[in-house]
């Protein structure tokens, strides 16, 4: 019957059945990107101050520009569940990112990977603590079914920070589920000797966020090479079921405060069901060199306000000497006028 209803409606199928087929050859189930502006039409949906660097082709959220905010998402959800009564799929991203603060060792605000249900609650986001990802009005509401791991180097007493250079695992909250000082297991014996990371060190660090559906556990992993360490930095048990809908947003959001730092991202990948592609921070690109100083102008504006300052100080005890030696006018002297004379004597 079927087959009859195929050789004698062959554009009828077409009609009822290939926007169905789209859908699903369209669906995303992995990124890769080793950089930014060498892959035509990156796809990337970029608001706020979030740009891609022509020259180099990385991904800069931030700026040196106070209290803003920049995301980057993948402008196609994927779908991470069969329907929104299923369990999530598990998922794996790696990404490469780097802080490089206004000042150095402070900090100003920080970054985010994050799984949104919507792009909306994202435009309604605040820069600073919020991180471009909530608002004073939504934190901790079920509603966001938001995912969130944050890279923060401002420590904000109102959600609990542990200090400030921290990472955490965020679900609809801006108040850590978990969160740890960022750090890394670097090899040695067994698992590793954990060392620090400074995340506003200005330098590239890979980052790697797991997802086990079967063991309900994300894993978040920090790592200054190219190279994996065995044991995560971060794990926490938790079913991303009742958080994820059947498709979400991928993608990342920065904020600045009162200070401010450039958060980059250097290269991603991202897969769903399957481990993400291998990044190589020796084929990413390099961060951009630190500002030239203006060294002429420095010297001169430097010398300027130290010739001024000089003269100022000539000027003012020169008037304190003049003043402290000025002839004394005696009160007589007002009516019939001064009768002093000069001591110095002519010598023909």
């Amino acid at each position: 019957m079927m087959g009859t209803l195929l050789q004698l409606y062959p554009f009828l199928f077409l009609f009822l059945f290939l926007p169905i087929l789209n859908t699903v050859l369209s669906q995303p189930q992995q990124l890769f990107y080793s950089g930014f502006n060498h892959i035509p039409g990156t796809n990337l949906s970029l608001t706020g101050i979030a740009k891609i660097d022509d020259k180099n082709g990385i991904l800069k959220l931030t700026n040196e520009t106070s209290r803003l905010i920049g995301h980057a998402f993948y402008p196609i959800p994927f779908q991470f569940k069969n329907n929104n009564g299923s369990r999530t799929f598990s998922f794996s991203s790696s990404f490469a990112i780097a802080i490089v603060p206004e000042y150095p060792k402070l900090g100003g605000h920080g970054l985010a990977f994050t799984i949104s249900a919507s792009m909306d609650t994202l435009k309604h986001a605040l820069p600073s603590q919020y991180l471009g990802l909530l608002n004073s009005t939504n934190i901790g509401n079920f509603s966001n079914h938001l995912f969130a791991v944050e890279f923060d180097t401002v420590q904000d007493f109102e959600f609990g920070d542990i200090n400030d250079n921290h990472v955490g695992i965020n679900i609809n909250n801006l108040v850590s589920n978990v969160s740890c000082n960022a750090s890394y297991y670097a090899e040695g014996e067994g698992e590793g000797r954990l060392e620090n990371l400074n995340l506003k060190g200005g330098k590239p660090i890979m980052v790697w966020v797991d997802y086990d559906s079967v063991k309900s556990v994300i894993s978040v992993t920090l790592s200054p090479s190219s190279t994996k360490p065995k044991k995560p930095t971060l794990s926490y048990s938790l079913d991303l079921s009742p958080i994820f809908h059947e498709r979400m947003y991928v993608g990342f959001s920065a904020s600045t405060g009162l200070l401010a730092s450039s958060h980059y991202v250097l290269g991603w990948s991202f897969k769903i069901n399957g481990t993400a592609p291998t990044l190589d921070l020796d084929s990413l690109p390099k961060l951009p060199g630190p500002k030239k100083k203006q060294t002429p102008m420095v010297v001169g504006v430097s010398v300027a306000t130290s010739f001024i300052a000089l003269f100022s100080l000539f000027l003012g005890f020169y008037l304190f000497w003049k003043i402290k030696n000025a002839d004394v006018i005696e009160p007589w002297e007002h009516e019939i006028g001064p009768h002093r004379y000069s001591m110095i004597h002519k010598v023909c």
